[in-house]
């Protein structure tokens, strides 16, 4: 299969509470525009370096007695890491990086603890590129738990309980990009998937992103 070149780097973000269908949505659009020929970067947060490993047991595990900046520190450090590592490197090497999560994700759950989402804002802008095109992948909070105790035939972590996932839906509500793409997470997964894919190749094609073959 032939490589399909571009002129730049292009940075990809889904976003969403948990149970939207994000990380899905995110790994579709990974082996699509792979089988189309882009040379492709799918990544996550939090990470699996030092930092990321600590949020995952916060994740896995509950808050304990963990303070809200404290946590929030954790996560610009795991950034911090996986900008130098990853996400600047991908778009160095003009390929696209797509992410199941990034800051926003951090300014709408440390928010919902009660952070300044400006501030969270502004300490992750000072090092992190902001996306090309961020898709923020909307459901009700109740169907998301709904989905996660279905699919994993368990409780949700505290991460996903309702009244907090109120909160963190709050505050992507309120998020107001020029690259933000809306998707309802309701729809089913491959409606979302041709959505997505049919918005970054449009998106491509009105930059002229495309190198040209000689």
């Amino acid at each position: 299969m032939k490589l399909v070149s571009l002129k730049r780097g292009v940075l990809i973000v889904f976003e969403g509470i948990d149970g939207a269908g994000k990380s899905t949505q995110a790994k579709l659009l990974f082996e699509e525009l792979a089988k189309a020929g882009f040379e492709t970067i799918f990544s996550r947060e939090p990470t699996d370096g030092e930092w990321g490993r600590k949020l995952q047991g916060l994740i896995q595990n509950g808050r304990d007695d963990i303070d809200p900046r404290e946590e929030l520190e954790l996560f610009v450090r795991d950034r911090r890491e996986h900008v130098e590592k990853v996400i600047s490197p991908g778009l160095n090497a003009k390929k696209i990086v797509i992410l199941d999560r990034y800051y926003f994700s951090t300014i709408a759950y440390q928010g919902a603890l009660g952070l300044d989402c400006e501030e969270i804002e502004r300490r992750n802008t000072e090092f992190a590129p902001p996306p090309d095109i961020l898709f923020l992948v909307q459901i009700p909070p109740a169907s998301g738990i709904r989905r996660i105790t279905e699919t994993r035939g368990q409780g949700a972590d505290f991460f996903e309980r309702e009244g907090y996932l109120v909160k963190v839906e709050e505050i992507f509500n309120r998020l107001s990009k020029p690259f933000l793409y809306r998707l309802n997470g309701e729809e089913t997964a491959q409606r979302l998937e041709k959505q997505a894919r049919e918005i970054v190749f449009q998106w491509l094609r009105e930059r002229d992103l495309v190198e040209k073959d000689e």
